[in-house]
C-alpha cells in the first residue's frame, strides 16, 4: 500500500515537476526579475497573512483513530471561518501593499489572490477524507489536472502580455479546478453543516500546528518581505527564483512522499507499533536521493540557469548554490513534521521552531544589509541549528540511535561522491564558468548517474526494493536484485 501510494502521488508530481518548470523557463524569458520581484513580494504578503489559516486541520482528519461527524462539522467550520477572515484581510492588504512598496502591481496580485482561501475552504473535507482513506491515485489525478490548467493559464496569459498577473490569475484557475474535483469525486464527504461541539480538541490540535508551522511559515515569509523592503524588488525577484528552483526539488519529491508518509505513520502509531525500522529505511532512501540531487544541482547551478534562464537571472547562481547546501543538512531531518504528528508530540516541534525564529530572523536581517548571497547564507546556519535541536528529540520518538542512522548516512555520502564527482571535477576544469559547453554538461550528469545507480545496485541499497516495487519487475531490474529492507 505504501510503495503503490508513492507510485502514484511520485507519477502525478513528475508530471507537475515538468509542468511548473516549463511555465518557469517561459516566465523566465517574458518577465524581468523586477516583475518577479513583484509577485514575489505579494505571495509572501498573503503567505505572511495565512498564519491565522496554519493550523493544520487537515492532518487532524487524517490522524484521527475515530473521526466522528461532530469532529468533522467542528474541524470544516473552524477552517472555513478562517478561510473567510483570511480573504478579507488579503483584500484589505492589498489597498497596503501599493504604498508600501510603491508599486500598484503588488496591490493588483494581492486583490486576485484574495480569493484563494475560499477554494480551500471549499474541498477541506473532501480532501481530508480522502487521503485518510489513502486514496492517493484520484488525489494525483486531481493535483494533475489543477496543475496542467495552472500552467495552460500561465502561459497563455504571459504570452498575452499579461505579465506578472498572469500567474496569479492561473493560480485561482488551478485552485477552482482542484476544489470542483474533490467536491465531485469525493461528494460523500460534502457537509457545510456549522458546528463548534469539538472546538476544544480542534482548538488545541490547531493552535500547536500554527505555532509549529505557522511560526516558521511567517518567519520565512517576512524575511522574503524584509529583503525585499532593504534591497530591492528586483534583489527579491532574483532571490526568489534561487528559491523557487530549490524549492522545486524539495516540493516535488520530499514533500509528496512526506503526505503518503503521515499517513502511514499515524496508521503504525494506532497500531502501538514503533516507528523505528520504517523511520530508518525511509531515512536512508531520502538522502540517497536528495542529497546528489540538491549537491548536483548547486555545482551545476551556472550552467543551469545560463541555458534556461537566460544571463539575466546568472546573479541567482551564488544564492541557489547556497540554498542547496541548506537543503543537504536539512534532508538529514526529513519527516520531522510527520513523526511528530503521528506520535501527538507537537508541543515539542513548536517549542524547537520558536527558538529557532528567535534566532533567525534577527540574523537575516543583519545578512541583509550585506548583501543577497548573506541572506542565503543563513539558511544554512538555520539548518545546522534545526540538526542541534531536533536530532535528540526525533531519536526519542522514533526509538532510534545516531549509530543505527549513521551507516545510512555513510552510504548516502558515497551515492552523493559518486553522483556528483563527474560533474565537479568537469566544473572545476573550467573555473566553475556558468557558460561550460552544455553537451559536457550532460554527459557528466548521465556518467554521474550511472554511477549513482551502479553504487545503489552494489551495496545492495534500500532504495532497490523501493524502485523496483513503483517500476515492476522489468524496469526494477535496472536497480539490481532484490534486497532486505526493514518493512
Amino acid at each position: 500500500m505504501l510503495i503503490k501510494s508513492m507510485a502514484w502521488m511520485g507519477f502525478a508530481q513528475a508530471l507537475s515537476f515538468i509542468l511548473q518548470f516549463t511555465a518557469s523557463i517561459v516566465l523566465a524569458r517574458i518577465l524581468t526579475p523586477y516583475e518577479m520581484g513583484v509577485y514575489a513580494v505579494a505571495l509572501a504578503t498573503v503567505a505572511s497573512l495565512a498564519i491565522i489559516q496554519a493550523m493544520g486541520l487537515q492532518s487532524l482528519i487524517v490522524r484521527e483513530e475515530e473521526l466522528t461527524r461532530s469532529l468533522s462539522t467542528t474541524a470544516f467550520s473552524i477552517n472555513a471561518v478562517l478561510a473567510a477572515v483570511l480573504a478579507a484581510t488579503t483584500f484589505a492588504a492589498s489597498f497596503f501593499g501599493r504604498s508600501v512598496f510603491h508599486d500598484q502591481g503588488v496591490g493588483r496580485v494581492l486583490l486576485v489572490l484574495a480569493f484563494t482561501p475560499l477554494f480551500g475552504a471549499l474541498e477541506f473535507l473532501p480532501a481530508a477524507n480522502l487521503e485518510r482513506a489513502g486514496r492517493f491515485k484520484v488525489m494525483s489525478m486531481i493535483t494533475t489536472a489543477a496543475n496542467v490548467t495552472g500552467t495552460i493559464f500561465t502561459i497563455g496569459l504571459a504570452l498575452l502580455g499579461f505579465r506578472y498577473m498572469s500567474i496569479a490569475y492561473a493560480q485561482v484557475a488551478a485552485l477552482a479546478v482542484s476544489a470542483a474535483l474533490y467536491t465531485l469525486i469525493g461528494f460523500r464527504h460534502v457537509r457545510f453543516a456549522l458546528g463548534l461541539k469539538d472546538w476544544r480538541r480542534v482548538a488545541n490540535f490547531g493552535v500547536q500546528i500554527l505555532m509549529t508551522t505557522g511560526v516558521n511559515s511567517i518567519t520565512r515569509r517576512l524575511s522574503d518581505l524584509i529583503l525585499g523592503r532593504m534591497l530591492g524588488l528586483t534583489a527579491l525577484g532574483v532571490y526568489s527564483r534561487a528559491t523557487n528552483l530549490q524549492n522545486l526539488l524539495w516540493t516535488n519529491i520530499y514533500l509528496v512522499l512526506s503526505r503518503v508518509l503521515l499517513v502511514d505513520f499515524s496508521e503504525h502509531n494506532r497500531r502501538g507499533a514503533s516507528l523505528r525500522f520504517r523511520y530508518i529505511t525511509m531515512m536512508e532512501c531520502f538522502t540517497a536521493l536528495l542529497w546528489p540531487a540538491f549537491c548536483g544541482f548547486a555545482v551545476l547551478a551556472g550552467p543551469f540557469l545560463h541555458a534556461v534562464y537566460g544571463d539575466r537571472w546568472l546573479a541567482a547562481t551564488r544564492p541557489l548554490v547556497l540554498l542547496c547546501l541548506a537543503s543537504v543538512l536539512q534532508v538529514s531531518m526529513a519527516m520531522t513534521f510527520e513523526v511528530f504528528v503521528a506520535r501527538g508530540e507537537l508541543g515539542k516541534q513548536t517549542r524547537i521552531e520558536i527558538y529557532k525564529s528567535i534566532l533567525f530572523l534577527p540574523l537575516f536581517v543583519l545578512a541583509c544589509q550585506i548583501s543577497i548571497e548573506a541572506a542565503a547564507a543563513t539558511r544554512i546556519l538555520d539548518a545546522l541549528l534545526s540538526i542541534v535541536l531536533y536530532r535528540p528529540a526525533l531519536n526519542r520518538a522514533t526509538d532510534t540511535r545516531m549509530r543505527e542512522l549513521a551507516p545510512g548516512y555513510a552510504r548516502s555520502l558515497l551515492l552523493t561522491g559518486l553522483a556528483v564527482g563527474p560533474a565537479l571535477a568537469l566544473m572545476a576544469s573550467h573555473g566553475m564558468d556558468p557558460r561550460t559547453p552544455l553537451a559536457l554538461v550532460a554527459l557528466s550528469v548521465a556518467f554521474g548517474v550511472g554511477l549513482w545507480l551502479l553504487g545503489l545496485v552494489l551495496m545492495r541499497h534500500p532504495l532497490n526494493e523501493k524502485a523496483r516495487s513503483i517500476l515492476g519487475p522489468r524496469l526494477g531490474r535496472l536497480f539490481g536484485p532484490k534486497a532486505e529492507v526493514a518493512a
